[in-house]
Formats: C-alpha cells, structure tokens, sequence
C-alpha cells in the first residue's frame, strides 16, 4: 500500500543533512577568504562576504579561542575548521541515528 503525506523522520533528517550542508560549504567558503585578507570591493561580494563569516564564526571563534594555531616554520596553520568538520559530521552522524532509531518508529 502507498503512503501518502510525508514522514517527520525524514523531514527532520533533511533538515539535519541541508543544515550540515550550509554549514560546511560556510567553512570552507570562508577557509578560501582568509587566504584574501583584504575586503571585497563591490558591495555584492560585501555581502556574501558578511554572510558566510556570519555563519562560520559562531562555530569557528569558540574553537580558535582554546586551540592555538599550529606554527610550522614561518607561518601559522589554523586548526579550527578542520576540528569544526570533524564535529558538525559527528553531530550530524549522531542526529540521523537518533532520528532513524528513536523518532522514526514512533512517527511512523
């Protein structure tokens, strides 16, 4: 027999893959922003600018504050958004087996 209508488990585990998504694509979008220190000059790039570390700083400041960055010869590598990866792809993991064990059965 056909369902019809949708399933909040996989409504709620589109949520949770769409939002890792966004957020990765910010970190990364703002991993190749730092490589050009300097500000945008058309307004438009302004805004994307300000968007993406709008996004990615909650998740990156916290991190960088505790985790110093790794000196290697002359310059600094920064840690942060590879710890922050590896955290949102946990979290996300750990949402979807929560979703499929827990909320998928009892929503149907």
């Amino acid at each position: 027999m056909p369902e019809f209508g949708f399933s909040v488990a996989n409504l709620l585990a589109g949520v949770v893959t769409y939002t890792f998504y966004i957020l990765l694509g910010a970190i990364i979008a703002n991993i190749l922003f730092s490589w050009f220190p300097g500000y945008p000059s058309s307004s438009f790039m302004q805004a994307i600018y300000d968007a993406v570390r709008a996004v990615a700083m909650p998740i990156l400041g916290p991190i960088r504050s505790r985790i110093p960055m790794l000196q290697i010869g002359g310059f600094g590598l920064d840690l942060s958004p590879i710890i922050a990866i590896i955290g949102l792809s946990i979290a996300r993991s750990l949402l979807l087996i929560i979703i499929e064990n827990f909320i998928g059965p009892v929503t149907g």
